[in-house]
């Protein structure tokens, strides 16, 4: 399964996430790549012409993450590098090809809401590309769980509502994220859940319906993604699966399905088989617990889309501003 990695646990050890190797170093002199219609591909300078690159923000399988200082202006930016495999190249299993790479990068031009990481601008140079980024200090929304166990229905209502927000939007643009988890879910502040961002758009697709790679992480994965049956397709559902995985585990501090053993696991989530059990769950109200129910629901066509779940009570019970409207390229 691609994308599999470590989520918040239960008292059982979660299996390390396994490494993807890296992508092989791209043959010198590959062409670049063209510039789309609405692309943000920069090709009237070069990189460290606007930008002076500075320290390691962070690392993946695929990319480095540098801080990037914008020489004119002042303003700090994340810099995502990745490497780019030659036009045509074959990959692993767990690799990322030229093409997807720009599929992402595609993705991202498009993308302009205030629960979305923004794409500012990117640059194709020597075989690698240069992602440029709001800067996002604030980590990742796993880690704010992990510090704190979990939320009060107040602080998890706050998060999940930008959640929701964030997926409505990437919908409306028929975008499925395919692998939400709070992992992907980024806070633009430390210790500041008042705006968190919906990142990672690598297992992304510009889809509707009619998709059937499996992929995800497992523990937030839909079932409808791992029926295992020929010719089996879904839609966006899978993420508001993902987003009620999320809620649960904002609200208790442990995810809803949980077993050593993978299969079991996926058996697990196909039967949507989880509870409430756990003495944490006797002071969540039963209008947040209502909505975990209404978004693991095992059958797609019964599952609430982002736009149903914000009119639910336990998102209503907030009194939220309704989100503000986009400015703009920034």
């Amino acid at each position: 399964m691609e994308r599999a990695s470590q989520g918040v646990k239960a008292p059982a050890t979660v299996p390390a996430p396994v490494a993807a190797p890296a992508p092989a170093p791209p043959a010198s002199g590959a062409a670049a790549t063209p510039a789309r219609p609405g692309s943000k591909l920069r090709t009237d300078v070069k990189l460290r012409d606007v930008y002076k690159l500075g320290k390691t923000l962070g690392t993946g399988g695929f990319s480095v993450v540098k801080l990037a200082t914008d020489r004119a202006t002042g303003v700090e930016y994340a810099c995502k590098i990745m490497a780019l495999p030659p036009v045509g190249q074959e990959v692993g299993e767990n690799e990322n090809t030229r093409e997807d790479i720009f599929k992402e990068i595609d993705l991202l031009c498009g993308m302009n809401h205030e629960n979305v990481i923004f794409l500012k601008e990117y640059f194709e140079e020597g075989n690698k590309v240069y992602l440029i980024t709001e800067l996002l200090t604030g980590g990742e929304l796993l880690e704010a769980v992990l510090k704190r166990g979990s939320y009060t229905e107040a602080e998890a209502r706050l998060c999940f509502v930008q959640v929701l927000r964030g997926i409505e939007y990437l919908h409306s643009k028929n975008v499925v994220h395919r692998d939400l988890k709070l992992e992907n879910l980024l806070l633009a502040k430390q210790d500041d859940i008042s705006l968190v961002k919906i990142a990672d758009f690598g297992l992304a697709k510009h889809a509707v319906n009619g998709m059937q790679t499996i992929c995800g992480t497992p523990q937030y994965v839909a079932p409808e993604v791992i029926v295992g049956a020929k010719g089996h397709v879904y839609g966006p559902g899978v993420d508001m699966w993902s987003a009620g995985v999320v809620l649960y585990i904002l609200l208790g501090g442990y995810p809803p399905f949980w077993s050593d053993s993978e299969p079991q696991l996926f058996d697990m989530i196909r039967k949507g088989k989880y509870s409430f059990a756990d003495p944490v769950w006797n002071k969540v109200s039963d209008a947040a617990k209502e909505l975990i129910r209404k978004l693991l629901v095992v059958d797609p066509t019964k599952r609430l889309t982002a736009t149903e779940a914000l009119q639910h009570q336990f998102i209503l019970e907030g009194n939220f501003q309704p989100p503000s409207t986009p400015k703009g390229p920034r």
